[in-house]
């Protein structure tokens, strides 16, 4: 069931943000640790983007690494992989594998997804645009509960400066999906950035956060567990 979920947020995302998809992204990625569980673990990025005809196209990877498989690692095949398949992928700490952090950038990029954890952890960071939705679905290897942390960048115009929002979610491993939208869901109220929900399953941010335009925004997902992260990104076209 939550396999058939996933599928229909990438293609609800593409269908519609496909007729906008010429001047999406960049999307940041950025990874860090390495797989710590015994016998190793999956890995899974998906990529929704514009493709050279300007229509939509998802590239996905799923891969059971073993364990101590690194995070520099998991980046050099996410730029083969992803890239064979046509995203725009610039690894930006290629040949610097003693770093601890391992960043990807994507261009004109519509949906992202990814499930990690039993070690590797990531950041998605959206530079230039704001989300349309965000969907976190539960771990299913590695049960354990996770901290969300989300900060936006909000141009606030009269002022002529930027504005940072930050929200902050407990997530129990254990909770339903609608149970984790309700929480993003309070918690952007509670940081003065109106939103809304679909179906009881996605948090649907606004465009505005205290008083501001909300131009950027970085997820970071605090866990061991293998959470599901999943992030449709506004069209350039409706976001100004």
């Amino acid at each position: 069931m939550l396999h058939r979920r996933v599928v229909a947020f990438f293609v609800l995302a593409s269908s519609a943000l496909a007729g906008n998809a010429a001047a999406q992204g960049p999307v940041q990625l950025a990874l860090s640790g390495e797989i710590d569980r015994t016998g190793g673990a999956r890995a899974e990025v998906e990529v929704t983007f514009a493709s050279s005809s300007g229509s939509a196209a998802t590239a996905r990877f799923s891969m059971f690494l073993a364990e101590r498989t690194s995070a520099a690692d998991l980046g050099v095949l996410l730029e083969r992989r992803l890239g064979a398949a046509g995203v725009r992928v610039l690894n930006a700490s290629s040949g610097q594998s003693a770093r601890p952090i391992t960043s990807l950038f994507f261009e004109d990029v519509l949906a992202i997804g990814m499930r990690l954890g039993n070690g590797l952890r990531s950041t998605v960071t959206l530079g230039e645009d704001r989300p349309d939705s965000v969907r976190i679905l539960p771990p299913e290897d590695a049960k354990q509960d996770a901290e969300l942390r989300v900060t936006a960048s909000a141009w606030m115009a009269h002022e002529r400066r930027r504005q940072r929002v930050e929200l902050e979610a407990r997530l129990e491993a254990a909770a339903p999906v609608v149970r984790i939208a309700d929480l993003l869901v309070g918690a952007s109220t509670r940081g003065g950035w109106a939103s809304d929900m679909r179906n009881h399953e996605a948090w649907l941010p606004g465009p505005a956060a205290a008083g501001g335009v909300v131009d950027a925004v970085n997820f970071d997902l605090q866990t061991s567990g293998d959470w599901r992260l999943e992030i449709a990104l506004v069209p350039r076209t409706q976001a100004r």
